[in-house]
């Protein structure tokens, strides 16, 4: 059964509101179609058989009223004409008979006369309905066969002196009546399907013109809105809630457009407002760089100011050192030379003696100059800048090593730069330098290798001030440095080198 039902109900439940309001409207009108004919069907029955009754009441009354005493009752002669006229007088009625009842109580009513085509009855065939007369003392009517037949049998009382001494039987049709009914049945179930269509459709014209219509305009507006048209109108037919609920929803949609164009110009000023910000956060970032690079090269010169000051510190200890030590070793090396020299001018001196004094003599100048070296790097004199060439004080460097490069088997790779202009630098200093690189790497490369010399601009190192910085680049293919070594290059007298080898 459920699983009956749930199909039917999920099909009523797809169905339009319009088809269901239809749907209960001809349920309704047929409903009240039906009970309006039944209802019909009795009140005309119940007249018809009225006037039944009273057409059976009144032969019977006839009958009555004729009959005066026993004798008339029973002379067949003259109740047979009386009986004749009267079924002459009653189209409806088909046959009639005339009963006299037994003085004895239990006996069998006698048919005295009787008029139309039915045949006198048996005495022992009166009906039922004509022995239950004298019983009830009252006519009675029977409409049992009147479905099938269309007649109706009366039988009603004769009084005499207040007692019953016979009985009428008749026997009526009821066929024009029963046709006349169902001609007035068909009628009335005409007349009602006509009005209930007529009803019908003037309700469904209603509703669409009314109801469906604009609920369907609501609907495709709604629709339209949804998918972010917000321009639909629902027009405002009735003053009704329809109308109201079309107003109602226009309002609704000027609502919404009149907050989605705010919401787009509040986005498109937060936009605005955006792009700003982050042209701002861009530019201060920009500042904050410029100032952190700016902050960085403070910091290397803080940090080159202060190793220069430590090695200054350390230089000065040098230079007191060096210069105790000068003054305490000077002194006796320009004794000794003195003493040296006047040895060598005494002529018995041999030439074995002579040699060797000239080898004292040699190296007392050798520790002199190494005494001067060391005073003259303590006091650290002041460069003397001029404008110097890279490429020319680089090449000159290298001009003097070259015969060390082909006896040594280095190859030279050398990379000059046309956008490097002259610099203002001590060119002695340079030399310097340049010198003891390029003899490093010499040292560095005992079995030949190769020597890269490059000289270019150093864009990383440019200053806030827009000057433009040179790097000079000596790379060789020998052993290298290890890390422990590179930390300490930049301190005085540092060398991994043999000794005697700088």
């Amino acid at each position: 059964m459920r699983d009956y039902h749930e199909p039917m109900l999920n099909r009523w439940h797809r169905l339009s509101l319009q088809v269901k309001i239809t749907l209960m409207i001809i349920c309704v009108v047929g409903l009240s179609a039906a009970t309006t004919e039944w209802l019909e069907v009795r009140s005309i029955q119940h007249v018809v058989e009225n006037n039944v009754r009273d057409a059976a009441l009144a032969v019977g009354r006839s009958v009555d009223q004729n009959v005066t005493s026993l004798a008339q009752l029973s002379n067949r002669e003259p109740r047979t004409k009386e009986l004749e006229k009267i079924l002459a007088t009653s189209p409806d009625l088909l046959n009639i008979v005339l009963y006299e009842f037994p003085s004895k109580p239990g006996e069998r009513p006698l048919a005295i006369t009787s008029a139309g085509p039915t045949e006198l009855p048996r005495q022992e065939g009166a009906p039922d309905l004509v022995l239950r007369v004298r019983e009830e003392r009252r006519p009675l009517i029977d409409y049992a066969d009147r479905t099938k037949t269309h007649r109706v049998f009366l039988a009603a009382p004769i009084f005499l002196r207040n007692a019953v001494v016979g009985a009428t039987y008749a026997e009526f049709s009821t066929l024009q009546m029963d046709e006349a009914l169902e001609s007035m049945r068909q009628a009335s179930r005409t007349r009602r399907l006509l009005t209930g269509l007529a009803i019908v459709v003037t309700i469904n014209l209603f509703l669409y013109f009314k109801v469906h219509r604009p609920v369907k305009q609501l609907l495709t507006a709604v629709e339209s809105v949804s998918q972010g048209t917000m321009t639909p109108v629902v027009p405002v037919g009735e003053q009704d809630e329809l109308g109201e609920l079309a107003d109602t929803f226009n309002h609704m949609v000027k609502k919404i457009r009149e907050a989605t164009h705010d919401n787009a110009q509040l986005t498109e000023s937060l936009r605005s407002m955006n792009d700003s910000l982050q042209l701002k956060v861009s530019e201060a970032t920009g500042e904050v760089l410029q100032k952190n690079r700016a902050l960085a090269h403070t910091n290397e010169l803080l940090s080159a100011a202060q190793r220069d000051a430590a090695r200054a510190q350390r230089l000065s200890a040098i230079g007191q050192v060096a210069a105790t030590v000068a003054h305490k070793i000077g002194t006796p090396l320009t004794a000794l030379s003195g003493h040296i020299q006047l040895m060598a001018e005494d002529p018995t001196l041999s030439l074995e003696s002579r040699k060797r004094l000239e080898t004292v003599e040699a190296q007392i100048e050798r520790t002199s100059k190494i005494i001067q070296d060391m005073l003259l790097y303590a006091r650290r004199p002041e460069p003397l800048r001029s404008p110097v060439d890279l490429n020319a004080c680089v090449a000159e460097c290298i001009a003097l090593f070259r015969p060390e490069f082909e006896r040594r088997k280095i190859a030279l790779v050398i990379e000059w730069s046309q956008q490097v202009e002259k610099i203002e630098a001590d060119v002695q200093q340079l030399q310097e330098v340049f010198n003891n690189l390029i003899e490093n790497a010499l040292d560095a490369m005992p079995a030949g290798g190769t020597l890269v010399t490059r000289i270019s601009p150093h864009a990383e190192l440019e200053q806030p001030d827009h000057r433009t910085w040179v790097q000079v680049e000596f790379a060789d293919t020998g052993c290298g440095m290890e890390t422990e070594q590179m930390a300490q290059i930049f301190q005085p007298f540092f060398t991994t080198k043999k000794a005697r080898r700088g």
